[in-house]
């Protein structure tokens, strides 16, 4: 299966500043209507083109986690809506557990699925309305898809090319595709 990365629209920053309010307002009208925890679903995609075949696949395979884990874990869906705009595909994912417990299923797949790292699954607690961050379970930084060094570190510093990134995540997937 060819997966490819440049085969989208570009977009600029305002169009993504205004993908991230509306991501925002989904959330938040997803917990005002089913007032339970929500997963956040988007993509760790560098460079202007966010909406692209491999991003899509990369979205059906993070889907496809959360609904193995939620399986798993006997967690009720109670809502799941799927956005795909030329910004990038996201999910919204209302569910029935407590917001600690969802938030360590949730790093556990970041953190141990082949894929992981290329998805930015949040979870936000319906009671303080604020997303759960890595920190609060003494669980460490995203790693650097390139160096494993802290991800925002080297991100700030723009130590890698897109070029670098993009073949690092080329390599994360044929690794899984061979599984």
């Amino acid at each position: 299966m060819l997966i490819k990365f440049d085969d989208g629209t570009p977009i600029n920053l305002e169009q993504m500043l205004l993908a991230k309010e509306k991501r925002v307002e989904n959330q938040k009208q997803a917990m005002l209507c089913y007032k339970h925890p929500i997963i956040s679903l988007s993509l760790v995609i560098p460079g202007a083109i966010k909406n692209s075949s491999g991003a899509r696949y990369l979205f059906d395979e993070a889907i496809k986690a959360l609904q193995h884990c939620f399986l798993q874990n006997d967690i009720t869906i109670i809502n799941e809506d799927h956005y795909h705009y030329i910004t990038g595909s996201e999910a919204i994912i209302a569910v029935k557990c407590s917001a600690k417990t969802l938030k360590k299923y949730c790093m556990d797949i970041e953190n141990n699925h082949p894929l992981g790292r290329l998805w930015d699954i949040d979870v936000i607690d319906i009671v303080t309305q604020q997303s759960l961050s890595r920190s609060q379970f003494d669980n460490q930084p995203r790693q650097c898809l390139v160096c494993h060094e802290a991800a925002k570190v080297c991100g700030r510093a723009k130590r890698h090319s897109i070029n670098e990134i993009f073949i690092a995540i080329e390599k994360k997937i044929e690794k899984f595709q061979q599984i």
